[in-house]
């Protein structure tokens, strides 16, 4: 803590570059998670109405609903983590890229059977999730870089 020449005092340690590293992969788990576990959970609570707005089976849609919704929670539990796993984030980064790239082959051969509704939303969330995998790599480098 230093004092100004007005008398008041603050403080001027910064935050370790391992710290904020940490932080930021943190907050990029954290964003897949919501986001998964959110997005697993309208898939089981709703899937009859996701499937007709999609034009997808509904059976389908609660198995992936499940899949993301344990997914999600076990990015979340990543996050919360002071100092996240460097293999548990490289597993994720990398279901991400799966994920991804497996759902623009779906969108592209037309597997689910989506209409042009379920067909968009397999592109823009494959496109959501593959940031995420940049995101989390990116982070994961600038954490490694400070241990």
């Amino acid at each position: 803590m230093t004092t100004t020449a007005h008398g008041s005092s603050r403080l001027t340690d910064t935050p370790a570059p391992a710290t904020s590293a940490a932080t930021l992969l943190r907050r990029f788990l954290a964003l897949d998670a919501v986001v998964t576990t959110g997005n697993g959970l309208i898939y089981l609570a709703f899937s009859s109405w996701a499937a007709s707005l999609l034009g997808v089976d509904a059976t389908a849609l609660v198995y992936i609903g499940a899949f993301l919704t344990a997914f999600g929670l076990g990015v979340g539990a990543l996050a919360i983590s002071a100092n996240p796993s460097t293999t548990g984030t490289t597993v994720v980064a990398d279901v991400n890229i799966l994920w991804a790239v497996g759902s623009i082959v779906v969108a592209a051969f037309g597997i689910m059977g989506a209409n042009t509704i379920g067909t968009l939303w397999t592109i823009a969330q494959a496109l959501v999730v593959g940031l995420f995998a940049v995101l989390q790599l990116w982070g994961l480098k600038k954490y490694k870089a400070t241990r």
